[in-house]
């Protein structure tokens, strides 16, 4: 049992080793009080270590996103996606686990593979508008400077146009950072409500039990 629990903890090296504590004390108790003590009793009783240790990870990963957003301090920007995605992928791998969850996965990487397609393209869009942007911009407010003193009101006029060139490239490249965001963020909604449904609640949901 003890080589069971320490292939366990190898496999929590992404949580806190408060976090990975925790983890291991609760299967090493339930192990003990159902009088299991070889490797193989432990596998027939909880599956394998990699099995229990990808719920445990998507179990913490859900709980973590969870909390944020009953306190309010959900991640925003770069690091909200960043986050997004991890969650997503703990709960694909956790969802492999299973096998009778295995038609929800090709689901949910079919929609992993169209929102990435969607994202990228959108990230795509913003650099060329970005750069369409900058170098339009750069390139009337020139023509502007070079005709204020030759001719004041079309060069303010070009300035004016420059200066709301270079705006709305910026303001446009926001939108589709935010809408690329909005996608990625309603996606792992998706992956939550998939896991909650599909995922077989059983000895092993750790963090439902005492993680709260």
């Amino acid at each position: 049992m003890n080589d069971y629990i320490q292939t366990l903890q190898r496999l929590l090296m992404q949580l806190t080793t408060a976090e990975q504590q925790d983890v291991v004390e609760y299967y090493r108790e339930y192990l003990e009080d159902a009088g299991v003590t070889t490797y193989q009793g432990a596998v027939d009783l909880l599956g394998t270590p990699q099995k229990v240790a990808r719920k445990a990870l998507a179990d913490y990963s859900i709980k973590m996103s969870d909390r944020a957003a009953d306190l309010g301090t959900t991640p925003t920007g770069k690091q909200g996606t960043k986050e997004n995605v991890r969650m997503i992928w703990l709960i694909i791998l956790a969802l492999l686990s299973s096998p009778i969850t295995v038609p929800i996965v090709l689901v949910l990487i079919a929609m992993v593979i169209a929102v990435a397609g969607v994202f990228f393209g959108l990230v795509a869009a913003a650099v060329g508008l970005l750069l369409a942007g900058l170098v339009g911009g750069v390139v009337v407010l020139a023509v502007g400077l070079l005709m204020l003193f030759s001719v004041p009101a079309t060069g303010i006029f070009y300035l004016g146009l420059g200066l709301i060139m270079l705006g709305v490239s910026w303001l446009l490249t926001r939108v589709a950072i935010w809408l690329g965001s909005l996608l990625i963020r309603g996606l792992a909604q998706v992956a939550k409500w998939a896991y909650d449904r599909w995922m077989p609640q059983s000895k092993t949901s750790h963090a439902t039990k005492r993680g709260k």
